[in-house]
């Protein structure tokens, strides 16, 4: 990866037979290296790596500086390229005396040297990522499809509705988070409990989260005899099919799709913790299987009072997930007394803590030297803000927000300028 020489120098005062022998072994040094290829082979981790610790730490700053108000800036990688230069050369210098004495004062040298110079030079290019599409990705609510996609890829559910999720059948999830620090305290309590019986749920098994197909009609019904062999083949091809109606005179177009579901499963243990679960989602206490589905599907019960049958997620837009996240920045008192950024209230005025809201899930930690002991570290207006190495829930979430932020933004527009820089 890095440039270096190797220089070999060699004295001989033997005959000159000798001198046969170190001009191979003189050789074999400079042959030994491997380049090309096999060096790209070998300093392909070390890209790897150096890209994680850049994006690492370009999702950080722009934690923080969200947490400021000032604006997020993103790059994407474009292109990596790197140039090898190879150089070898050798030399061969002798003295030779006419009277060589027997106590070898006057001795015949023989001087050898070769020197090994190799250098690599990376390039790396950046563009910014931006755009129409770009920002409408940003600000889109995550869907639920993609909600169901991480939780059902092995993050723990909990985890994934905390960071997501702005209510949960109407309870709030700190909604004012999802924008810049709000002045006053934001609602949680219901939803911090909501979550925690999740958690301790699924941990004794009380509770599984998994999906199940489910049909639905998306056509008006239609005569069966006006049903014809090739509507079948075409339904078939389309993904779609035809189920009789009620009256089995008719018959209804139908599509299956996947759908997550939690189910609750009675234990002598989780009595107790399943009876709240439902009061607090004001659940159907007959069933134990519900729906996760959008709240839109649900505008029709959110009437006070009203039992539900399903579970309807009010999901923030990935902009709103960063914003939510970035209010576990500590901030320096001396930022806040110069109003650098937004201290939170309670209605008392006294300071609200956020790790009331994010204790567990997420903490970035502020010094005014460079920390010891951090996964990933970035500076920002004077202060180093850092997240430890040993804090393994911040640097879960840290992770399952790099997967939700390229779930996200998929495929996104590169917009000018593109920024080229040399390494090394």
């Amino acid at each position: 990866m890095y440039p270096g020489k190797v220089l070999v120098v060699m004295k001989n005062t033997c005959p000159a037979r000798l001198c046969g022998g170190m001009l191979i072994v003189l050789g074999l040094l400079l042959s030994g290296c491997q380049f090309g290829p096999k060096a790209l082979k070998v300093g392909q981790s070390e890209y790897s790596d150096a890209l994680r610790v850049a994006t690492s730490e370009q999702m950080l700053v722009n934690l923080v500086r969200l947490r400021y108000r000032d604006l997020p800036v993103f790059l994407g990688v474009t292109s990596i390229a790197t140039q090898f230069q190879f150089d070898q050369g050798a030399e061969a210098v002798g003295t030779l005396n006419e009277n060589v004495g027997s106590d070898a004062l006057n001795p015949n040298v023989l001087q050898l040297k070769g020197q090994l110079g190799y250098s690599e030079k990376p390039t790396i290019t950046y563009s910014l990522l931006g755009g129409e599409a770009f920002l409408r990705r940003m600000l889109m609510p995550i869907s639920v499809e993609n909600i169901s996609l991480l939780a059902e890829s092995g993050w723990r559910s909990d985890r994934v509705l905390r960071l997501s999720v702005e209510a949960l059948n109407g309870l709030p999830n700190a909604p004012t988070a999802s924008g810049p620090t709000p002045g006053s305290a934001p609602k949680y309590e219901s939803f911090a409990e909501v979550m925690a019986l999740i958690k301790d749920m699924r941990a004794s098994g009380a509770m599984n989260i998994t999906y199940i197909p489910r049909r639905r009609q998306i056509s008006f019904e239609l005569p069966r005899d006006k049903v014809s062999s090739g509507d079948l083949i075409s339904a078939a091809k389309s993904g779609v099919g035809f189920a009789t109606a009620g009256d089995k005179e008719s018959v209804n177009l139908v599509a299956s799709r996947r759908v997550l579901v939690m189910q609750l499963s009675d234990t002598s243990t989780s009595q107790s913790a399943q009876s709240r679960f439902r009061e607090l989602l004001s659940l159907d206490r007959s069933r134990d299987e519900f729906d996760i589905v959008d709240e839109v599907e649900l505008a029709d019960a959110r009437k006070p009072g009203t039992t539900r049958d399903k579970i309807g997620l009010d999901t923030r837009s990935l902009m709103g997930v960063l914003y939510f996240l970035s209010q576990s920045v500590d901030v320096p008192e001396e930022h806040i007394e110069d109003g650098l950024a937004t201290q939170t209230r309670l209605p008392d005025g006294t300071p609200f803590e956020w790790s009331n809201v994010l204790d567990d899930l997420f903490h970035v930690h502020t010094s005014r030297t460079k920390p010891r002991g951090a996964a990933v570290a970035v500076r920002h207006r004077g202060r180093w803000f850092y997240i430890r190495d040993d804090d393994e829930d911040s640097k879960s979430t840290f992770s399952l927000l790099g997967q939700l932020f390229m779930l996200q933004t998929g495929e996104v527009n590169r917009t000018d300028p593109v920024l080229t820089l040399p390494v090394g």
